[in-house]
């Protein structure tokens, strides 16, 4: 009985003695993301792209709509007494042509709102990865120049959607100047000076 005890006593002043040479840091990542003007710049950009795909689809829409009136009215005339046996025959075949148009045209919408929906996906993805990769690097940059061996997300929940990190002092969170770090290489426009003609 006495060796298992010694040994986790061992353990303990082993671990704590390790303990005391780590230096542990926080950061809020969600925050940081948020803050980082790169991913305002990112998010203009996606809804740009996002409105032009459904300018198209409400265009594309407006035609299939226009489509789906011409062949219920063809498929009304069909049954139209008015109409001799050769004019109907006819009307029919032209509402089986329109009816195809339909079907077509709904699936051309459909293909092409599954594809911008993955290529939006597949935006947005890219678009994360090199925000976070910015991230990242000044993260690892600055929790080494101030000696911090981890560094932790304090924005990352449980499963119990509970914070992951329950307590921690001030001095140990990074995150404002990785923030202010990310956002110093923000380039503000020089307005543009009015110039009077004839004048320099």
């Amino acid at each position: 009985m006495k060796k298992p005890f010694i040994a986790l006593l061992l353990f303990c002043v082993t671990f704590c003695a390790v303990a005391e040479t780590q230096r542990f840091a926080v950061v809020n990542l969600e925050r940081v993301f948020k803050e980082y003007y790169k991913s305002k710049i990112a998010e203009d950009a996606i809804k740009q792209q996002a409105e032009i795909y459904r300018t198209y689809l409400v265009k594309q829409n407006s035609q299939l709509i226009q489509l789906r009136r011409e062949a219920e009215k063809l498929k009304n005339d069909t049954q139209n007494a008015a109409l001799s046996e050769t004019d109907r025959a006819k009307v029919g075949a032209d509402a089986v042509i329109k009816a195809r148009e339909v079907v077509a045209k709904e699936a051309e919408l459909q293909l092409y709102a599954a594809e911008r929906t993955k290529t939006m996906r597949e935006i947005e993805r890219v678009k994360r990865e090199e925000i976070m990769t910015d991230i990242y690097k000044e993260v690892d940059r600055r929790s080494t120049a101030e000696g911090f061996n981890f560094v932790f997300d304090s924005s990352g929940k449980t499963l119990n959607e509970q914070p992951l990190v329950l307590r921690f002092p001030a001095s140990c969170d990074l995150t404002d100047a990785v923030i202010r770090e990310l956002n110093r290489a923000k380039s503000v426009p020089e307005e543009k000076k009015a110039t009077v003609p004839g004048k320099k």
